[in-house]
């Protein structure tokens, strides 16, 4: 039995209302004691706010990564209120809170984490609220020393998942992907690609180098 998981969920399994009540129903239903739920923005929200942005002219780095941040903490809210429309206890982690816990260096477009301080605050304000309610954090988002938003990179929020897996020693870290899961090779190149029961660090690496849309590499890093 998992006792405690960080689970993420992608921006396609996020696309709708329905399918945020669908998997806010997936967390409660999944029996684990300890929750921490990770999320993308919705569907296509960060590219077409990229979209927007094009339009705009020179910005800084900074106000990129505050306006590109805007799917994640929407999505956030939305999970969190449809975790407490299905009757259980929820709060949701925002960069703008001062209990955010995930700091970064001023690299707002693709901000590396400090694992130390990022450990020391997850340890502060988010393994004390474990067991007491799901927690909902926003993907890809960071905070840098000065209180600043930075963004991790496109597939950040898979690093967020497996960084807070890393700082609470989860049991598990589970990526939800619309897939039946991982295949050998890809199916439009090699229609007898097989699904692979296990995968170690490395293999998972060197498939998602190989441009396999899994994992982030250097999210596996932590």
């Amino acid at each position: 039995m998992v006792r405690r998981a960080v689970v993420k969920f992608g921006g396609a399994d996020l696309s709708t209302g329905e399918k945020i009540r669908k998997a806010a129903q997936m967390v409660v239903n999944s029996g684990i004691k300890e929750v921490v739920v990770v999320v993308s923005a919705m569907g296509k929200t960060t590219d077409e706010l990229i979209g927007h942005i094009s339009k705009l002219g020179e910005i800084s780095d900074a106000e990129y990564a505050d306006i590109v941040s805007m799917g994640e903490r929407t999505s956030a809210r939305l999970f969190s209120a449809a975790l407490k429309s299905l009757g259980v206890n929820s709060t949701y982690f925002d960069p703008s809170m001062e209990n955010w816990p995930i700091i970064t260096d001023s690299n707002y477009l693709n901000a590396k984490p400090d694992l130390e301080k990022t450990k020391r605050l997850v340890k502060k304000y988010v393994e004390p609220l474990l067991g007491k309610c799901i927690l909902v954090i926003c993907g890809f988002l960071g905070k840098d020393s000065e209180g600043r938003v930075t963004t991790l990179g496109r597939g950040g929020s898979d690093t967020t998942a497996i960084l807070l897996g890393n700082c609470l020693e989860a049991d598990e870290v589970m990526l939800v992907k619309e897939t039946e899961g991982v295949l050998s090779a890809d199916p439009k190149v090699v229609p007898s690609a097989k699904p692979l029961e296990s995968l170690t660090i490395d293999e998972m690496f060197t498939l998602a180098r190989g441009g396999a849309k899994i994992v982030r590499p250097e999210s596996l890093r932590y």
